[in-house]
């Protein structure tokens, strides 16, 4: 993430198995950015639609 932005380096995302897909937790020291948050959350589901936990 920090090669394709300006994320700040005390910031990690973790995938999860969700019921028969999966989700991205935002974890950060500071304060979430929402814009950030719906930034990664825009490529969660380009990733989601071509990777998942069923195969």
């Amino acid at each position: 993430m920090e090669d394709i932005s300006e994320l700040p380096t005390d910031l990690a995302i973790s995938v999860m198995p969700c019921e028969d897909t999966w989700k991205v937790a935002i974890i950060t020291d500071g304060p979430q950015d929402p814009e950030r948050s719906t930034m990664i959350e825009a490529i969660a589901d380009r990733l989601r639609s071509q990777f998942d936990l069923k195969s």
